[in-house]
Parts: structure tokens; sequence; C-alpha cells
């Protein structure tokens, strides 16, 4: 049996979808031992106790220690290292960002994150994708919450950002917080790896850039095993494009220049957990039923009652994704008087009905 070394930062949600992959991959093929570590693979000695090597490799000291063992090694970290690798195809997350974003009718585009390759190969898709339709992007990198906050304080409203990563989505979703800048109704936040662990923190959940990981850790199992065999060239690089973009409210609406909508949207998410009706929003913005449904009209393609019945929607999903609460209580804690109700709106919105939904995510 081969002694496999997996070497994975378990505590990220993307490392233990890798680990899943490459046990799925042991269990359906070869029955490797698989050890898995999580401090720096430099000083495991994978030459004398492992046949080969699945590693997120951090440095150039580390790549280059790996590819001199002697022993079939896999990289599952892009940052542009020379090694036989599995990894994402981080241009294509910047485009497929980019097309959903400007699909959503955005017109002015920001990125965060930071310095390192992969950022950069993400921030490369997603400009040179806005370029071809004619739109530029401001760009922070490597910034301090003092600057977001400087740089949230300056952008223009309906600004579609794009983060690499979600824990930079939360970071820059915290920022507003404090200042008092309403998501999505002003910025709309976009993230990349569906981590739970911060697009569902808070009661407006974050939109992320779903990636195919668990299929990025079998496929560099499958190649790890071809490199043992003698199958594979040890200068082969597997680029694997995201799966598609998960929406919460971060991004939950189209880009909004109308001030009495914004104003309505942002009264909407504030109280989207009451029972509200559209009269309520008549008495909050002191406007006429008919002027109200017809900027609706104007600005969205639908009605005041169907954006109070889309927040509410989008509520239930995040409790969909996160608990096991029964569909009365969803329906309930949503706003809507009955499970009934909350299934043929859920239907009408997301597509499919809150059990399938759910079904995804278990």
């Amino acid at each position: 049996m081969k002694r496999i070394l997996v070497n994975l930062a378990m505590n990220y949600s993307y490392s233990r979808e890798l680990w899943r992959g490459i046990v799925r991959y042991s269990y359906e093929n070869s029955r490797w031992a698989i050890f898995p570590n999580s401090t720096s693979v430099i000083n495991q000695g994978p030459e004398q106790e492992f046949d080969g090597v699945i590693a997120m490799i951090g440095s150039s000291v580390e790549a280059e220690r790996l590819k001199n063992i002697q022993k079939a090694v896999v990289n599952v970290s892009n940052r542009g290292f020379p090694i036989a690798s599995v990894i994402n195809d981080d241009i294509e997350i910047g485009r497929l960002s980019a097309n959903y974003l400007l699909n959503k009718g955005y017109k002015h585009f920001a990125f965060y994150g930071d310095d390192i390759f992969l950022t950069q190969q993400r921030l490369e898709g997603f400009r040179t994708t806005l370029a071809e339709h004619g739109f530029g992007c401001t760009e922070l990198i490597n910034a301090t919450d003092r600057a977001v906050r400087e740089w949230l304080q300056k952008t223009e409203i309906s600004t579609a950002i794009l983060c690499a990563d979600d824990m930079g989505s939360f970071r820059v979703m915290r920022n507003c917080w404090l200042l008092e800048i309403p998501v999505p109704q002003h910025l709309a936040i976009l993230g990349v790896n569906n981590d739970e662990t911060y697009c569902l923190s808070s009661s407006i959940g974050l939109s992320s850039v779903m990636l195919a990981s668990e299929k990025i850790g079998f496929l560099a199992a499958k190649l790890l095993d071809d490199l043992i065999h003698d199958r594979a060239n040890p200068d082969t690089i597997i680029r694997v494009p995201p799966l598609n973009v998960i929406s919460r409210i971060s991004t939950d609406m189209q880009s909004i220049q109308d001030g009495l909508v914004r104003k309505a949207l942002c009264y909407i998410q504030d109280n989207v957990h009451r029972s509200i009706r559209v009269n309520d929003l008549l008495d909050y913005l002191s406007v006429s039923r008919r002027t109200l449904e017809r900027r609706f009209k104007e600005k969205l393609g639908h009605s005041p009652h169907f954006a109070i019945n889309r927040a509410r929607v989008e509520v239930a999903k995040k409790l969909l994704e996160a608990t096991d609460m029964k569909m009365e209580d969803i329906a309930e804690h949503c706003g809507f008087s009955e499970a009934r109700i909350l299934y043929r709106n859920f239907r009408m919105v997301a597509g499919v009905s809150p059990a399938k939904y759910r079904k995804n995510f278990r």
C-alpha cells in the first residue's frame, strides 16, 4: 500500500473539500494509506517516509525542496511554481465574476485583495473582462482596515466589489457596517470560495464564487497516481474552472440609481423578518402606491410586493443552508404566515423547492 503525505491547512473549508476529493480517489482506485499534515511539509522527511506528496505549497523554498526529493509531488496551491499542479483557473474566476456582475447591470467596479499570485490572476481575469465591455476597475491591495474604510467612503453608489476570497469579502462587509453603508443597496460584494464561515456570518449573506474544490482534490490524487506509475509528465499543470456563483443578499439586486427605490429596498432589508406589506412601505416613504409601483417596474422590472418576498426568500436560503430548522419555523422567521406560502414564493424566486435547495448543502 502506497503511503501518501497530504499537506493541507485543514482550518480552511477549501482544504477540507480538497481532502474529500483525495480520499474519494483513494477509495475508488488505489487504496492508499493517507497521512494528513498541517505543518510545513519541509519538516516531514517525505523522501524517506512516503511514496508521494499532495501539498498546498506556499513558498518557493517548499516548492524547490519538494522538486528535489525524487518522489511524486502534486501541488494544489496556485502560487505560480513550476511543479506538477492541479489548481483553480484563477483567471476564469475573475471572468466569471465580471460577467455575473455585468449581468446585474453594474457599471462601476472595484477589486479588493492582496498581492499573491492567485489574487493577481483573479484580478487580471476580472479587469480584462470588464475592459472588453468598456468598463474600468478601481483596486485596493494589501490595505489596512482604515484604508479600506477610506476607500469605501469614496466609492460610488452602485459599485460592485469583487474580493479575492471570502475572508476579504467579510472584511469589506464588516467595514460597511461600521460606516453604515447599506449592502446591497449602495454596494454589492462578491467573494470567492463559498466558505460558509464567512458567507453566513451576518444577516447579509455574502455571495461567492463556488470552486470545484473536491474535483481538484480528486484530480490531484489521480495525477499523483499517474506520476507514481510514470503515466504523467512531472511538469503537468491542470487548471480547473469554477462551478458557478452562489447568489446571496450581498449582490441581490440590480444596480440601483433611483434614490426612492434604494430607500425602499433598505427598509425592506431592515424589516424583512417582520410581516411587512406594501402599505408599510408607502407609509414609510410617503408616496402613492402608483408612484412606487411605477418606479420599481422601471428600475427593477418587478413590483414592491415581489421585492419583499424575494428578500424573505433570501433569508430562507440562509436558514436552509446553515440550519436544520423545520419549514414552519423558517416561514415564521422570514415573515411568511405559513409554510405553504414559503414554498410557493421560494419556488417562484429560486426556481426550486426549499427542500431541494437544502439538499445542495447537505
